[in-house]
């Protein structure tokens, strides 16, 4: 669940103009003498993968652990880590993992399917307050013993019959579930030093892990740094010799660090604002624009006053002009979001969006005067909180116009930092705030979970038994044209509750040395370091001539 701190894409600019200059400079450059990788990106709330629930934690443990598969380069199918093969019962509910044998952790303590049963159950029991544990409610059991139901861990659908060999009976078929294998929940973290160290353990001193690389460093808010891990078991096939991560919330800071050349790969910060679009009109080889499965919104607190009115909402959300806020103010090729679900389902899953309405000021007022505040008599003025960013600023700002001069709304800005605003949607304490998802797995039903009443990602405060219902439904349901059906239903229901109010979908627009091979497009952004290299002589010299090297997905799992 990889929320908030995530930052907006090619915003507001100057007037797009070329640079040969830089192209020229960029291949020109000799390749590095060294295999060290570096890139920018925010702070890290955890280093815990129980607890790890924003972009940056995760783009930086996803390295340092690995679950049973991992992410492909590129789009391609998930890969055998952990694990080498599975089988699946004909109902679709039973997953029998076979592991692969004489992996060790780090400090050479063998890893066995026995550490994958603890550490699911960890993520799990209310105590460890994982943000992400609805990600192993697929499991039969599991929900119950997140939420304290049942105090058993062994009612949870995982068990480990040999060291070598994971049963996982799942509540219903999920055809996407070798996806979630490869997400921060399922990986496998080490007893032996969790117990041992207790909260210490997830800190470079003491912390001990099984990916193909290690943590040696980590200041939050300046510097984390790895290196390659010896005893990762295909250790031969990683490339990379050590990683830092530059921590930074400025985008300026990171373009700057980039353009300098102290980083490779811009990281997971956005391009500043007055640069995205000369560089998408720049025809520089380091420039790339993807789409990306995230999403843009406010979260509403529909249980705070005004907020708590759904005609106030929906009239909030139809005095927005989103068209102009995409075309221009954002200028990056972001698609507006009418709707929950991005719109990069249909080829994939045959499934047609939601269509919500659009700008709409006559109706908003409309709304406005029903709920009793024609031209916003009688609001109290309300609060916008939203992280530090040029980015989000500009859209708040322009959020803050409409609903004045289309309601008469007074909307006061707050800015934060990160950590801050998320402990404010976490609390509940606010009646507007910026947020963000990203897909967990693809599939429709990873941006619906969020409003899930027990969502622990649901900062709206929204509860609907309808609604609820409309999720069960979907995730019981095999058939496609009839879940589709359903996915259509349930955002129907969010539509017309409204505890949010989207804004937008992604495009994702980044600079990446031009000598960098390995980083391939992933419509959930997921980029494992250890398919990254340079290019050869060879193959530099076929790109300084304008050829574009892609290396191919690796084969998935059975």
């Amino acid at each position: 669940m990889r929320q908030a701190f995530l930052p907006i894409l090619c915003l507001l600019a100057v007037a797009c103009g070329r640079e040969p200059d830089r192209a020229a400079q960029l291949l020109a450059e000799p390749l590095p003498q060294h295999r060290h990788l570096s890139f920018a990106s925010g702070g890290m709330e955890f280093l815990d993968p129980a607890r790890v629930a924003e972009t940056a934690g995760h783009h930086l443990m996803m390295n340092a652990f690995e679950g049973l598969y991992v992410y492909n380069r590129g789009d391609g199918p998930p890969v055998p880590s952990m694990a080498t093969s599975h089988d699946v019962s004909p109902d679709g509910k039973t997953w029998t993992i076979h592991l692969r044998t004489g992996v060790t952790w780090s400090d050479g303590v063998p890893l066995t399917a026995h550490d994958f049963v603890w550490s699911w159950r960890r993520v799990l029991d209310p105590k460890t307050a994982s943000r992400s544990a609805q990600l192993l409610w697929f499991l039969d059991g599991a929900q119950a013993f997140n939420e304290g139901a049942t105090t058993n861990p062994e009612t949870v659908g995982v068990h480990a019959p040999d060291d070598n060999t994971l049963v996982i009976q799942l509540k219903n078929p999920t055809p996407f579930f070798l996806d979630l294998l490869c997400e921060m929940p399922y990986v496998p973290t080490p007893r032996h030093v969790v117990e041992g160290w207790q909260e210490a353990w997830a800190t470079p001193a003491h912390i001990v892990s099984n990916g193909p690389f290690l943590l040696t460093k980590h200041e939050n808010r300046v510097v984390s740094e790895l290196v390659k891990n010896p005893r990762y078991w295909d250790a031969p096939n990683v490339w990379l010799d050590a990683i830092s991560v530059l921590h930074t919330e400025s985008d300026q800071t990171a373009y700057d660090w980039y353009e300098v050349g102290k980083t490779q790969w811009q990281g997971d910060t956005s391009l500043p604002v007055d640069r995205a679009p000369s560089l998408r009109a720049s025809g520089r080889p380091d420039f790339h624009s993807d789409p990306k499965l995230c999403s843009y919104y406010f979260s509403v607190r529909v249980d705070r006053p005004p907020m708590d009115d759904a005609r106030v909402r929906r009239a909030v959300n139809l005095a927005i002009d989103k068209e102009r806020l995409a075309l221009h103010i954002l200028r990056g090729g972001q698609p507006v979001a009418m709707n929950t679900v991005p719109d990069l389902f249909r080829t994939s899953h045959g499934y047609t969006p939601f269509a919500g309405e659009g700008f709409n000021p006559e109706h908003a007022r409309q709304l406005l005067a029903e709920a009793g505040h024609a031209e916003g008599k009688g609001l109290a003025p309300m609060t916008l909180y939203f992280n530090t960013g040029e980015g989000h600023r500009l859209i708040a700002e322009f959020v803050q116009r409409n609903l004045q001069e289309n309601l008469g709304v007074q909307v006061q800005l707050a800015n934060m930092e990160w950590g801050t605003l998320l402990k404010t949607l976490l609390a509940g304490d606010f009646a507007i705030g910026r947020s963000s998802w990203c897909a967990d797995y693809p599939d429709p039903l990873t941006f619906l979970e969020v409003f899930h009443s027990a969502s622990k990602a649901n900062y709206s405060g929204y509860k609907s038994a309808e609604y609820d219902g409309a999720l069960a439904a979907i995730s019981a349901e095999p058939d496609m044209q009839k879940r589709n059906a359903l996915l259509h239903h349930a955002e129907e229901i969010l539509d017309r509750d409204m505890p949010l109010t989207p804004l937008f979908h992604y495009t994702w627009s980044y600079l990446l040395r031009p000598f960098v091979l390995g980083y391939e497009r992933h419509a959930q952004d997921m980029h494992p370091l250890k398919y990254v290299r340079w290019a050869t002589p060879d193959e530099w010299t076929r790109i300084q001539k304008g050829e574009v090297i892609h290396l191919p997905p690796l084969p998935g799992g059975n």
